[in-house]
């Protein structure tokens, strides 16, 4: 009786720690953005502006209410840059 008892409390503790991984690997959302400056083109005037992945402006990053974001940033660009996020107001 005793190695069922024993087998048994492993699948019930391999579902909890194999459960609760997946859990929390279902809200972590995991970005790299790449800084650099690019050309930019507007009236015949050619200039530098700094863009995030090739965009400008940088990518939307859409999340809910108890997710975790990672954002990599990885700054190519010769000067010194600050991220800033807009967070809009709950309706």
């Amino acid at each position: 009786m005793m190695p069922i008892m024993r087998a048994l409390a492993f699948q019930v503790l391999k579902f909890l720690l194999l459960g609760g991984f997946l859990y929390c690997q279902a809200f972590l959302h995991h970005h790299t953005f790449v800084v650099k400056d690019a050309p930019y083109t507007r009236l015949c005037s050619t200039k530098k502006i700094m863009t995030v992945n090739g965009q400008f402006p940088g990518p939307t990053l859409y999340v809910t209410t108890g997710e975790t974001i990672v954002v990599d940033v990885i700054n190519r660009s010769p000067h010194n840059i600050t991220m800033h996020w807009y967070v809009p107001e709950y309706i």
